[in-house]
């Protein structure tokens, strides 16, 4: 609650009352919940997109892990990068919204991730293949949308 108070101040030689707020009692903003949050991509040539996209799923947790495609992985995919993985991961370690990155080498060690870093939700976007609810069993799969571009969609669909 704010209460208005006035305190004197000079002003052309002459006590004047100016209203100043006092703040009585703080309203928290409601703290996310204690989770941690995994996603992948290659996020080359990081934009407002991915950076919405990050802000979204921090919001749904506490912690959120980032899986950065590799540039190995990157050409198994048949996807070449402009950036390079450490140029990639650098950009992601320094949004605000990130709190780790990994290096995501194949689609194989998705459930060593989620494992190793005690992962609640794996957030993917709409479209990524029903095989990841094989993954319901040990976290919460979400599909989110997104306006990012669809380009690991397929190679999700085929490899899982």
């Amino acid at each position: 609650m704010i209460q208005q108070t006035t305190a004197p101040f000079w002003a052309r030689n002459r006590v004047q009352e100016a209203p100043s707020l006092c703040v009585t009692s703080v309203e928290r903003f409601p703290k996310p919940p204690l989770r941690s949050i995994l996603t992948y991509g290659a996020f080359d040539g990081f934009h407002a997109g991915h950076a919405r996209w990050l802000g979204q799923l921090s919001l749904l947790g506490s912690d959120l892990v980032v899986g950065c495609a590799t540039d190995a992985f990157c050409d198994q995919m048949g996807r070449s990068s402009t950036a390079s993985f450490d140029a990639r991961r650098a950009v992601l370690e320094s949004c605000r919204f990130v709190s780790r990155v990994i290096a995501l080498e194949s689609w194989d060690q998705r459930l060593t991730d989620i494992v190793n870093y005690n992962i609640s939700i794996l957030a993917v976007r709409n479209g990524m293949g029903p095989e990841l609810d094989a993954l319901s069993d040990i976290v919460q799969v979400m599909h989110l949308p997104s306006d990012l571009p669809p380009t690991w969609v397929e190679p999700l669909a085929r490899s899982a």
